[in-house]
């Protein structure tokens, strides 16, 4: 029995099984987590790992998940073994913060009327790490999208995510999970709406006859959501089975004891860890809300606790670090002229995006230019333009005046774009692209976060260039299908 499923599992292909790997990656790179097994390391020595007893696993789950739907395939046995062997002291650290965020997500889900079982969901979806990200721009204990954590009242801005809160990621996940159970009326779609997105279940269910179970739909949903299903399963036996397996779970301390400061002008976490010499990862995963390195104004920032202290008899030593630093920055990204691009007839320069309906005739028609012009000044070959596309139009400076107070003021919602239709067989689908104009404070992580799937490392490579932007500039940002 135990041979053939070995077989089974090598019938997988290996990259199947390395798609979920990046959440126990991001897990081991947090300051807890990495304090925690170097020093479990150094408290026991190196012993015998029990091989992963995978047999009897749909009714282990069923008898564990008595109230939600549960399946058990080659790739959950895969993912067992996986997560109990080669990374059993990842698997430890994710058990020891799912034990103490326990009371926490219990309590919601409790006061939600929710199934106790769901609890292990952001195992699966998260390795239980705040700080993780997703290609698909998820993030969070519960891998929030932006749309979701804005419906739920959860704010998230280029230097401000609070899907990194456990606490308001929770509230804001236990009344998701209850809305789309009372859209769908089953756990199971429920679930994979969550994690995966309704438009994974409409395409999968397309290609899968209507199917409502989760281990049929999930083979077709996108690669980076695929693996999630698989994951909470195999997270959730592990969890159920830690004692009669031999895991014991590493207790990492999420909650560091920590003074609050807040500082009447922005800091940056860098020149606060070098001034108080404080490792930089153990500030960020204090401040886990906090996007970047940069502290807004008045922004509670923790410390490890007596820490505040000496921040303040420091306080002298910090501003100055930080106007040395604010100066350099504000230098690097100044041009040494006025930011607004002019042409050699007075002309302004503005940057209109394209909207559903827009032509190059219509524009040139709004703003009283020639359509060779618009061609001339965007570099065009010819007359398309994309959706979501940055023109640079130059027009006199009482148009851009005028355009810039219309554009202070909230528009409608584009109309939702028709389907795409889908790819032939085998055929990979086109990757779209927009631009982006770069504005004065922008850096481009900032950037990258705006658009699900982009990085920073994605927009130098595509665009051609260093770590360094200005204000003004346009990068090609891809779109992903």
């Amino acid at each position: 029995m135990r041979a053939r499923a070995l077989l089974l599992l090598c019938s997988i292909p290996l990259s199947a099984g390395a798609q979920s790997l990046w959440r126990l990656d991001s897990l081991a790179a947090t300051w807890p987590v990495r304090a925690a097994l170097e020093a479990s390391h150094r408290q026991s020595a190196p012993g015998v790992v029990r091989a992963m007893d995978t047999r009897d696993l749909l009714p282990r789950l069923r008898a564990a998940s008595p109230e939600l739907p549960v399946f058990a395939d080659t790739l959950v046995a895969r993912y067992v073994d996986l997560l109990g062997e080669p990374r059993r002291d990842e698997l430890r650290a994710a058990l020891g913060l799912c034990e103490e965020y326990a009371p926490l997500i219990e309590g919601e889900l409790v006061r939600h009327g929710l199934p106790r079982q769901l609890r292990y969901l952001p195992l699966g979806l998260s390795a239980m790490n705040t700080l993780a990200e997703s290609p698909e721009g998820g993030a969070g204990l519960w891998m929030l999208t932006y749309p979701v954590a804005l419906r739920y009242g959860l704010r998230v801005t280029a230097d401000i995510d609070e899907r990194r809160d456990p606490r308001l990621s929770t509230a804001a996940a236990a009344r998701h999970l209850k809305d789309l159970h009372a859209r769908y009326g089953d756990w199971g779609m429920a679930i994979m709406a969550f994690a995966c997105g309704p438009a994974n279940i409409t395409r999968a269910q397309g290609r899968s006859t209507g199917s409502t179970a989760m281990e049929a739909l999930y083979p077709h949903f996108t690669a980076g959501c695929r693996d999630a299903l698989p994951l909470w399963m195999a997270f959730t036996y592990l969890a159920e089975h830690a004692g009669k397996l031999g895991i014991a779970p590493i207790h990492a301390v999420p909650f560091e004891p920590a003074d609050t400061i807040r500082a009447a002008t922005e800091l940056r976490i860098s020149t606060v860890s070098a001034i108080l010499q404080l490792p930089k990862e153990r500030l960020q995963a204090l401040n886990s809300t906090l996007c970047n390195d940069r502290v807004p104004a008045f922004h509670a920032l923790l410390l490890p606790k007596g820490e505040g202290a000496r921040f303040t008899a420091l306080g002298d030593s910090v501003r100055r670090a930080q106007e040395a630093l604010n100066e350099a920055v504000r230098k690097a990204s100044e041009p040494g002229e006025d930011l607004v691009a002019r042409a050699p007839d007075g002309r302004e320069a503005i940057y209109y995006r394209v909207r559903s309906g827009d032509y190059l005739g219509r524009i040139a028609q709004r703003f009283g230019v020639k359509v060779s012009q618009l061609r001339t000044w965007n570099r065009l070959r010819g007359d398309h333009i994309d959706v979501g596309e940055d023109l640079v139009i130059y027009v006199t400076p009482a148009q851009r005046a005028r355009y810039e107070r219309q554009q202070e003021q909230p528009v409608a919602d584009d109309p939702p774009a028709e389907p795409r239709p889908a790819p032939p067989a085998g055929v990979a689908p086109a990757q779209g692209f927009t631009w982006y104009t770069v504005k004065r404070g922008d850096s481009l992580y900032g950037i990258a976060k705006r658009y699900p799937g982009v990085d920073a490392d994605s927009l130098m490579r595509i665009n051609g260039i260093g770590a360094d932007i200005r204000p003004g500039q346009r990068l090609k940002v891809p779109l992903k299908p």
